[in-house]
């Protein structure tokens, strides 16, 4: 599992826009995939059983997120990581920009729909191909295909606009 920790946190961050319970929900997934290994079908590639399980981990935070939102009206956790930097040389300058480059195309990427966003963290940032994708998603390969294709328009347009 250790070979899974560093791209699955990446995922359950990105699929979760950032939350600072990411790392929880994370454990929570390993914790399950170790308590059903013994469902674990080796026919089928383990990286997909894996992140199938981290995805429901992701949506079960959701729905009690929202149910705690909605008794509590609690305001959101998250906040926007802001790079700090005192250095003003040409190095870091250049550092700083290409930092907040990053930061709004990751905003940009947090805010497309939750279907585009997890087919589009999946198949491009986390460089997997679309049958994968489309298991752990429990979606056609022409699903997957045309989520990721949407959410690429939507980030075009989107970079297009700041030009």
């Amino acid at each position: 599992m250790r070979r899974y920790k560093e791209p699955l946190y990446r995922y359950v961050q990105r699929s979760m826009r950032g939350n600072e319970d990411a790392y929880d929900v994370l454990q929570e997934a390993f914790t399950a995939a170790w308590r059903s290994i013994d469902r674990y079908d080796p026919s089928r590639k383990f990286s997909t059983w894996i992140y199938h399980i981290a995805l429901n981990k992701v949506r079960d935070h959701g729905r009690k997120r929202a149910v705690r939102s909605f008794f509590f009206q609690a305001a959101p956790l998250e906040s926007p990581d802001r790079p700090d930097i005192a250095d003003h040389s040409q190095n870091v300058q250049d550092d700083y920009e290409h930092r907040d480059e990053l930061n709004r195309v990751s905003k940009m990427v947090d805010a497309l729909p939750d279907k585009l966003r997890q087919a589009f963290t999946l198949q491009v940032l986390q460089d997997m191909p679309q049958s994968e994708v489309a298991e752990i998603l429990s979606v056609s390969i022409k699903a997957v295909e045309t989520r990721v294709y949407r959410a690429r328009k939507i980030l075009q347009e989107q970079v297009e606009k700041l030009d």
